[in-house]
């Protein structure tokens, strides 16, 4: 909202400042120059006193108005001759700077900011980020030879004593990154939970890692992705794609876990994988984040409690021939919850026992699906308020942005706290409206 104010009063500070040229047929450019200085001074101010909190999404403006205020400041001391006004000119100088200002807005545009939800629990949040080298595999998006790296970023309670807490891990969907569901992990780690949320290179719109490398989503990766959500593409050709997809995830939650475990035994460990219960643990995810999260709750033993966010859980797919899925029928042996898009849940029923989401379900031994009302599928993700224009192109309902998140988040923290914690009674309705 505040990035739209301060492009809509540049603007019309703009026009005005033209149709007012034209109208006296004057340069006025002392008159200019002395707003570009208070332009950058009321920036400046605003980022003092907090009304902007300067992040990436204002950078390009600031040394935009930087410049217009080191050449205004200039214009105004050496007290130019004024050039002869010239329409044409006027015009077009004018729409240039309408033009840059634009793009100079434009971050703050499509990242607008905002401030993340309240949580309800008792504890400070801490958080921590390492990467680690799976010394095991090979990284198959490079042709150097190196091993695949993970990186984790790690939220847990900040406490003196040392307590135990449930461990949660989060799997994020295609080109998310790790940071997509920030506001729930903030809310599970204020109620006493440690929350590791997994960024899977080359599958994550990028990674920063601990070294400073940046890695951004696999060119082909993204092209594949797109080609199987045109509709394009045939069902024997989308089981081959993302059973590639599906060994790579479920790997680095393997690895990831594998690897907090034997943390939690080393004696001079960091002080938040003491933190870790490792006797009670969920895996949740978004989008292929959870079909990853249904898979890792079959595979593993270890596992208490999964939550899929509207995601097809394509583990449980274990052939396709000639368009026709064989999916896995054995019970589903932990405790399941799928929280759905109404519209998600409606598609599925249409496809019967041919969608994987409903064979899994019937045979599980504790599955649930519940679905939220007038909601699309990143309506389950904070990029409804990282970038609401982003979230509208891949998808995102009519409701109410915070009320959503806080049910959903609200829902997880109740159905973790009846499995991992046994402190409450699960309460769930099928079908949530806002």
């Amino acid at each position: 909202m505040i990035g739209t104010i301060i492009f809509s009063i540049a603007v019309l500070l703009e026009i005005i400042f033209v149709v007012a040229r034209i109208w006296k047929k004057k340069n006025y450019k002392k008159e200019k120059s002395i707003l570009n200085i208070g332009e950058l001074v009321f920036f400046l101010i605003f980022i003092a006193f907090g009304v902007i909190h300067f992040s990436f999404r204002w950078k390009l403006l600031l040394v935009l108005l930087i410049l217009k205020g080191v050449f205004g400041i200039y214009d105004v001391i050496c007290k130019k001759k004024v050039r002869e006004f010239k329409l044409a000119g006027t015009i077009l100088n004018s729409a240039g700077c309408i033009v840059i200002l634009t793009f100079a807005t434009l971050p703050a545009l499509i990242f607008p900011q905002f401030e993340y939800l309240e949580v309800t629990g008792e504890y400070e949040i801490d958080t921590a980020v390492y990467t680690w080298e799976d010394k095991s595999r090979l990284e198959t998006f490079e042709t150097d030879g190196s091993n695949r790296q993970v990186t984790v970023q790690i939220w847990y309670p900040k406490t003196d004593e040392i307590q135990k807490f449930p461990l949660v891990i989060f799997s994020h969907g295609a080109f998310g990154f790790r940071m997509s569901n920030y506001s729930t992990y903030a809310e599970l780690a204020s109620n006493g939970y440690v929350v590791c949320s997994i960024d899977h290179p080359y599958h994550s719109f990028y990674v920063k890692q601990t070294d400073g490398k940046t890695i951004t989503v696999n060119p082909e990766f993204l092209e594949s992705v797109s080609t199987i959500n045109a509709g394009t593409t045939t069902e024997d050709e989308i089981f081959n794609i993302t059973r590639e997809w599906m060994e790579l995830r479920m790997a680095d939650v393997n690895f990831v876990l594998d690897t907090i475990k034997e943390q939690t035994m080393v004696q001079t460990v960091d002080n938040i994988f003491r933190k870790i219960d490792m006797d009670k643990i969920g895996v949740m995810g978004h989008s292929l984040g959870g079909a990853t999260a249904v898979s890792i709750g079959r595979q593993r033993t270890d596992i208490d409690a999964v939550i899929d966010l509207d995601g097809t859980m394509l583990g449980e797919e274990t052939a396709c021939n000639d368009n026709i899925y064989t999916i896995n029928e054995m019970p589903y042996p932990v405790p399941l919850l799928c929280i759905d898009t109404t519209g998600h849940y409606e598609e599925g029923l249409t496809y019967g026992d041919q969608y994987v989401n409903n064979v899994i379900l019937k045979n599980a031994v504790d599955g649930k699906e519940i679905h939220f009302d007038n909601t699309e599928h990143m309506d389950f993700t904070d990029l409804v308020f990282f970038s609401p224009f982003l979230a509208s192109l891949l998808g995102s309902g009519d409701v109410d942005k915070t009320n959503c998140i806080e049910t959903m988040n609200g829902v997880i923290l109740n159905y973790y706290n009846h499995y991992l914690k046994q402190t409450e009674e699960l309460n769930l309705q099928e079908r949530y409206s806002f």
